[in-house]
């Protein structure tokens, strides 16, 4: 049940899928509740129209979602015989979820009087005998005879059944509810059993399909989002920004998400507040689309509170959506905690040109920086830790270190084999290599004084600007001075801010360059053996967070100062 459960959940979040289909019965060693199933399947692509959703409009008479295909396949076949529905006496033995109830509804929505028999109904042949339409699906081989039905009715059977006939190769034939042979010499107008109701079923299931991608076709080529816009509360004299925040209530972020067009599957819900989009999947689903205007809000001139470049930003934003009924975002970076916590306070704008819910905007927001604080201090890390061993150990130790043998077995890892192409060295047996080629390996020969990678926090600590590490007796008195910055200053948010894809942040991560070695040769992220660490922690932290202005507009938070103004 739950991997039928995945399956449909994927599919119903999969927008290149337009319609899903359930073979019932389900054909499975395990008991599945078969409602559970078809309750699944999302209603927007229910082309068989039996989800509880859809099966309701029906019951209220609203016929503009997908309409159950074998009731729907009726209701054309009673429609081209020529018999008019308006006020006819009609009898629906058989209340099924599938057939029998569905029927009865559209034959009710178009105005015929209907009559719904079962297996507790009395007197089932004289009721049957009164209608000018009968429909048949009870699951009882040929149980309404000829002399059920109404001289000039309408007969349309829905049952299929076997039963044994020694005349057949197979020793069996199909065979409807209905007595054919019989009723054939009576009624106006039957159906046969089989390539009757069923090839008709078939064409109402295409057409379901057909008016599913239409609907799909329709959302992709709106032009205009159906953004709901929220109601500023105005005050004179103007409140502070963090009064004018929660005197807002922002709306759900699903709910935004979806007025602007995006999938359930293409966003993660951090909260109801919060939400990451999936760029990579978005870019693919719009990549036929025309790019928009790109608006860029500058200042030359900082202050110590400011210039007002968010402010600005969220204004010219809301009054393009709220007022002009424009399809426009802003995009802003991510706050440091650094100035949130000293004079400049938050970034997210001021007075009635806010983000909100203000509060997670300015403090850890997904945690993006966080990402990038232990992605940097891993690599500070992971180079003096290899500093230490490389002082500490034989050429030997620290290569069998690096290229264990695992269950018997010793290979480079992808990484390393990297690195021993940029030696020049063309082997892939770890234990082909001489020992010259052992050492220039194992060894990248670090220059202390020649380290450009520090540490960072995302606070301003100013004690932090200037530190001494390596004084523990452990460390064999490899002492070193180096420092912390602010995390957004970190080369790796810069990276961020400017990498295409994961791919491209990859490639980028990997050329890093942290330190030199004693030849003035760079040392890279790459021969840290790295790089895929790096990409572990961050890989959530290149998809933008979707969160909104205090008028609803959406607004995509990605990357962080400092580090990504170098680059615009």
């Amino acid at each position: 049940k739950l991997q039928l459960l995945n399956k449909l959940k994927k599919l119903n979040e999969d927008p290149t899928v337009h319609g899903i289909i359930v073979q019932l019965p389900l054909d499975s060693d395990n008991k599945i509740d078969q409602h559970l199933i078809t309750d699944s399947v999302s209603p927007d692509k229910d082309v068989d129209g039996l989800n509880t959703i859809n099966e309701g409009r029906v019951a209220i008479g609203d016929l503009s979602s997908f309409l159950p295909c074998t009731p729907n396949g009726c209701i054309e076949l009673i429609r081209r015989s020529g018999v008019s529905m308006v006020g006819a006496e009609t009898v629906v033995l058989g209340r099924s979820k599938i057939v029998g109830t569905p029927v009865a509804e559209l034959l009710k929505w178009n105005h015929a009087t209907v009559t719904v028999c079962h297996s507790k109904t009395k007197n089932l042949q004289e009721v049957c005998k009164r209608a000018d339409i009968l429909v048949v699906g009870i699951g009882k081989a040929e149980l309404v005879r000829g002399s059920w039905i109404k001289p000039g009715a309408v007969v349309i059977d829905c049952g299929i059944n076997v039963i044994a006939d020694s005349t057949k190769k197979s020793g069996q034939r199909i065979v409807g509810d209905v007595a054919y042979e019989e009723a054939r010499q009576i009624a106006s107008y039957i159906t046969p059993v089989p390539g009757g109701v069923g090839p008709m079923t078939v064409a109402m299931l295409m057409k379901n399909t057909v008016q599913s991608a239409q609907h799909a076709a329709n959302k992709i080529i709106q032009h205009t989002w159906n953004l709901r816009s929220l109601p500023l509360n105005l005050k004179r004299p103007v409140p502070s920004d963090i009064a004018i925040a929660h005197a807002h209530e922002p709306k759900d972020i699903a709910q935004l998400a979806e007025e602007i067009g995006l999938y359930p599957g293409e966003i993660s819900l951090y909260g109801n507040k919060k939400a990451k989009i999936s760029v990579s999947s978005v870019l693919k689903r719009l990549g036929h689309q025309k790019d928009g205007k790109y608006i860029v809000v500058a200042g030359i001139t900082p202050t110590p509170l400011g210039e007002g470049k968010s402010t600005t930003s969220v204004g010219l934003v809301q009054a393009l959506t709220a007022h002009k009924n424009k399809n426009a975002f802003v995009c802003l970076r991510q706050p440091s905690q650094g100035p949130t916590f000293g004079i400049k306070g938050g970034a997210a704008g001021g007075g009635y040109s806010q983000v909100i819910p203000m509060e997670d905007f300015n403090l850890h927001l997904t945690g993006d920086i966080h990402a990038v604080g232990a992605a940097h201090n891993l690599v500070a890390a992971q180079m003096d830790a290899r500093i230490f061993h490389e002082a500490t150990q034989a050429d030997k130790a620290l290569y069998d270190r690096l290229t264990p043998t695992i269950k018997g077995v010793r290979k480079f890892s992808k990484i390393q084999l990297k690195r021993l192409q940029r030696l020049g060295i063309d082997k892939t047996d770890p234990n082909s290599l001489t020992d010259e080629e052992k050492a220039k390996f194992a060894r990248l020969n670090i220059d202390s004084n020649r380290i450009v990678w520090n540490r960072v926090v995302d606070i301003n600590d100013r004690y932090l600007r200037k530190i001494t590490i390596g004084q523990s007796p452990t460390e064999k008195g490899l002492t070193r001075e180096t420092s912390f910055m602010i995390t957004v200053a970190s080369e790796i948010m810069a990276i961020l801010a400017l990498a295409k894809d994961l791919d491209d942040f990859k490639t980028r991560l990997s050329k890093m360059v942290v330190a030199f070695d004693k030849t003035g040769i760079p040392v890279t992220a790459d021969d840290l053996g790295l790089t895929g660490a790096l990409m572990i922690l961050l890989k959530d932290a290149i998809e933008p967070t979707l969160m909104q202005t205090l008028e609803g507009s959406p607004v995509l938070v990605h990357a962080g100062p400092f580090a990504n103004i170098a680059h615009g």
